[in-house]
């Protein structure tokens, strides 16, 4: 705020030097506005050349700046940009900036702007059209309505209503916020439901290719399909909402159009050392769906689980893929027993990856209980993770407004299963059975795998143990670690980690060394190249020490973190639940220590 200035208050030295400065200012003023003022009439002075009078006669085409005449085939003259005037071509005026042209008024009009500052102005008022302006007791209202309409949407639960504790003014009180309250509620639920309207448009207009194979692999046909993925998004979404206007609002949204469950992207056939089962029949590398959460989280039906589904399993050593040749299935449940339909289709999984990147699907086959698939799912897999993994195979019913029925699965531990005998590379039939509430808990589980480089580094000239105190020795050793990156991770729904590595160093007396990598952003795939370094520690020290290693998944909006997997070397090696990663990590953890002052390349199984 401005305050008067009392210049008797000063010296009188400093009044004049006061007064030499506010002099000075006016004179830079009164320059300032002479300079504007010459400049405005020189442009008015052009507006006043190129005005028409009325005591002269003038031909039909003529210049709108200096009236000349303007012929039919020479100096026809042409339109300018900005005043859309024609103009003869003595009256241009051209801007090498922008290669363009611009009519003497428009010119001058413009460089009247810039050199006045008037631009500034112009822009800031286009910019922010309210500034300025006076406020008005209906804007206060306004603003005041929407700021009680942000409150709080679920306020305290009201006190019983008694007759004999309140006036009349307040049950009217009481009422005006009840009111209040049920417009509220209005609110949020037209603001869910316009969000939701958002989702489900975006998401349904993301296409995706499908390529087709026949026996012979020359013939292939290429089209595209359209793709929706909110049936699963906004299931979950509905299941947890439980306002009836929420879901109206959302099936009215396209009822004509369900999602389709099956996005295929076909695969070239396979060696012929295959057997026929694999050679034949249309082959799919299924792709994944990016909403793919919503039946492993419990939302779906479920039906009488009868009938038997027909598959094979191969593994391609050449490749490192996984090929689960679906066949067929027969005698399943209906679906919709009211109205005695089924439309089944097939899912797997390599378990404990429940991720939508793991998730392969078939076709739906429309009104049939006894379905016929031939389509062969592929899963990128290395030798060593098959001992590790569970196929799950799954048969689902599609039913109307894509709401999932479940007709019966599969789980079939890898382990146990002989890749090398071709007998095991037929089609069997397989017993369908209900979902299971809790897997076994002695097969170990793969959550991926973690490349680290290793080194200890000792001192170059190390002194002889008879000479060194006890305990010296232990201040010169440095265990260096370096955390290259991870694969095979189970991922979010969107294919997506926010990922991190902590690292605790436990020694034999119980002291705890942590550290912690920082957090790559939406990678599937991470790459740290990050370095952990251990002071203080000795050879003899770390042959009774445990190094635990730990990816973690950083969550938002401060929930806890998820526990991607976890892998030890040391003393006591090997992860909780898998017994014989024990002696693999031992094995590792010798080699770094045997080899000091070299890096050591080690690949864990996280667990």
């Amino acid at each position: 705020m401005a305050h008067e200035v009392d210049l008797e208050s000063f010296k009188e030295l400093e009044r004049d030097i006061i007064l030499r400065v506010l002099y000075r200012d006016q004179t830079v003023q009164s320059t300032e506005e002479e300079r504007v003022r010459k400049l405005k009439s020189h442009l008015q002075h052009l507006r006043w050349k190129g005005a028409k009078s009325s005591s002269q006669e003038y031909k039909e085409k003529c210049c709108a700046r200096c009236q000349r005449a303007l012929g039919l085939l020479l100096n026809r003259g042409a339109v300018c940009q900005g005043c859309s005037h024609r103009v003869c071509s003595e009256c241009r005026v051209f801007l090498r900036r922008t290669r363009a042209w611009k009519c003497t008024v428009c010119f001058e009009d413009r460089n009247v702007k810039i050199k006045t500052g008037e631009w500034f102005f112009e822009e800031r008022a286009r910019k922010f059209p309210t500034a300025g302006r006076r406020e008005t007791a209906g804007a206060k209202l306004l603003q005041s309505y929407q700021r009680l309409s942000k409150i709080s949407v679920v306020p305290p639960t009201p006190p019983p209503f008694s007759e004999s504790q309140c006036s009349s003014s307040s049950r009217l009180q009481e009422l005006g916020h009840f009111r209040g309250f049920n417009k509220s509620v209005e609110n949020l639920f037209l603001s869910v439901t316009t969000q939701m309207r958002k989702l489900s448009k975006s998401q349904n207009d993301m296409t995706s290719e499908k390529h087709l194979l026949a026996m012979d692999p020359r013939q292939c046909v290429g089209h595209t399909e359209r793709r929706s993925q909110s049936d699963t998004a906004v299931n979950v979404t509905s299941r947890k909402a439980s306002t009836p206007d929420i879901l109206k609002a959302f099936h009215q949204e396209d009822p004509k159009h369900p999602p389709d469950p099956v996005l295929k992207q076909d695969t070239p056939p396979s060696s012929p050392t295959h057997s026929a089962v694999f050679s034949g029949g249309l082959r799919h590398g299924s792709l994944i769906s990016i909403n793919s959460t919503c039946t492993e989280m419990g939302n779906f039906d479920n039906a009488n689980v009868t009938g038997e589904i027909e598959f094979a399993i191969h593994y391609c050593v050449k490749s490192c893929s996984l090929e689960i040749c679906i066949k067929t299935c027969k005698n399943l449940a209906y679906g919709e027993e009211k109205k005695r339909k089924c439309n089944p289709y097939v899912k797997t999984y390599l378990l404990p990856d429940r991720s939508s990147q793991g998730k392969r699907k078939t076709r739906v086959q429309k009104n049939t209980l006894d379905p016929t698939f031939e389509e062969t799912l592929k899963y990128q897999v290395d030798p060593g993770q098959l001992m590790t993994r569970r196929l799950q195979v799954s048969v689902w019913h599609l039913g109307t407004l894509a709401r999932r029925v479940f007709l019966g699965e599969v789980i079939l531990p890898l382990a146990m299963w002989d890749f090398k005998d071709s007998t095991a590379q037929n089609a069997r039939w397989y017993p369908l059975r209900a979902k299971a509430e809790k897997y076994e808990e002695n097969i170990p589980q793969n959550n991926g795998e973690l490349a680290v480089r290793a080194k200890l580094v000792l001192p170059a000239g190390p002194r002889k143990p008879q000479e060194a105190q006890e305990g010296q020795l232990a201040l010169n050793g440095q265990l260096c670690l370096v955390v290259l990156g991870a694969k095979n991770l189970p991922v979010r729904s969107d294919g997506t980690l926010n990922s991190f590595v902590k690292g605790c160093l436990t020694l034999p007396n119980q002291q705890k060394l942590r550290v912690k990598s920082p957090v790559l952003k939406k990678q599937a795939c991470p790459q740290w190249k990050h370095s952990f370094v251990f002071n203080g520690v000795s050879s003899s020290q770390l042959r009774q020490s445990t190094l635990e290693l730990t990816v973690w998944d950083q969550a938002i909006f401060g929930m806890n973190d998820r526990l991607l997997g976890e892998a030890r070397l040391g003393s006591k090696g090997g992860a909780a639940g898998c017994p014989d990663s024990g002696s693999q990590s031992k094995l590792q953890w010798h080699r770094v220590l045997s080899s000091p002052n070299l890096w050591t390349d080690m690949t864990l199984v996280l667990h």
